[in-house]
């Protein structure tokens, strides 16, 4: 099932065990090598608390579920204290090729709700295929521009 950034902001954090809430989702943390989501960030700044990706039961519609309360973490070093602190969100970044042109902002991610693979990235009205991240950072993403739009 495809889900995107955009649609994720927002959504409900619960406990799969107690079914307590435990936030929503202020952003997704992206490990651009893996193209894949690494972490669900919940809540921003000093009280932003973090989830591993393989700590998820479930992201739904309607609400993400973790396992138990135990899955929330503090950031644990400066990747994910930027990540917290909203530094390192793709949504609304620039995206740059590998030559340094100007590609556009990224306006959102799409994924795979079940792996958490990244699967396109929405650059104005292209859609390209989320292969081309070569990176990402608090400035821009950086593209292959050969990789070319997808359909």
């Amino acid at each position: 099932m495809s889900e995107s950034f955009q649609r994720s902001a927002g959504r409900k954090v619960m406990s799969r065990s107690s079914a307590k809430e435990l936030g929503a989702v202020s952003h997704l943390l992206v490990d651009a090598q893996q193209r894949q989501i690494a972490a669900v960030v919940i809540g921003r700044g000093k009280k932003a608390q973090l989830v591993e990706w393989a700590q998820l039961s479930g992201f739904g519609p309607d609400a993400v579920m973790v396992v138990d309360e135990g899955a929330l973490q503090p950031p644990a070093d400066d990747r994910e204290r930027a990540a917290a602190e909203g530094r390192l969100e793709l949504v609304g970044k620039r995206a740059l090729s590998e030559r340094g042109n100007e590609l556009g902002k990224l306006d959102d991610v799409t994924f795979d709700a079940d792996t958490g693979a990244l699967e396109d990235l929405l650059i104005g009205d292209r859609r390209v295929h989320a292969g081309s991240l070569l990176g990402s950072g608090s400035y821009a993403a950086v593209l292959d521009e050969s990789q070319e739009p997808s359909p």
